[in-house]
């Protein structure tokens, strides 16, 4: 099992939380301190690990979820190091790959749009780069997409 990461924990981290201990009720979950009273409650709610910056995130897990908006997300790239073997996962809107990969200097990285778009509410998650381990991870809690366009992935985060 991989060992997972979250900076800037918010509502839309805070179901990302929710669907990653439905699928795996044993996962090690990492969570920034930095990132305030969410990041507390979630580690009350769940067995996660709060941690006192994202570096210290980032050198725990191997995958590494981040929720920031553009500002943010410049700040946070020069902030942490990953390492090669590290997969970046973004539910930002409207940054595109591209910018990940050179904000980050990281080749892999993934787009992730978690989006109810069923009468149950459970959440479809929408990537845009075919990664099998992050298949695996969502396949577990429902339904994933690949959308590899990244027009029509914005299209669809739009109308979220």
């Amino acid at each position: 099992m991989k060992r997972i990461g979250i900076v800037e924990v918010d509502t839309r981290t805070e179901l990302l939380v929710r669907v990653i201990f439905k699928a795996m009720p044993d996962a090690q979950v990492f969570l920034s301190i930095g990132s305030g009273e969410t990041a507390q409650r979630l580690a009350r709610e769940y067995p996660c690990w709060t941690l006192d910056s994202h570096q210290a995130v980032v050198d725990e897990a191997d995958i590494i979820f981040t929720n920031t908006n553009r500002h943010a997300l410049v700040e946070l790239a020069r902030c942490i190091r990953l390492r090669r073997t590290q997969t970046l996962i973004s539910l930002a809107a409207g940054i595109q790959l591209r910018e990940l990969q050179q904000l980050f200097n990281h080749a892999d990285c993934v787009r992730l749009l978690l989006a109810t778009v069923n009468e149950s509410g459970e959440p479809t998650a929408i990537l845009t780069t075919v990664n099998e381990e992050i298949i695996n991870l969502f396949s577990l809690s429902g339904p994933v997409s690949m959308i590899s366009n990244e027009s029509d992935f914005n299209m669809i985060e739009m109308h979220q």
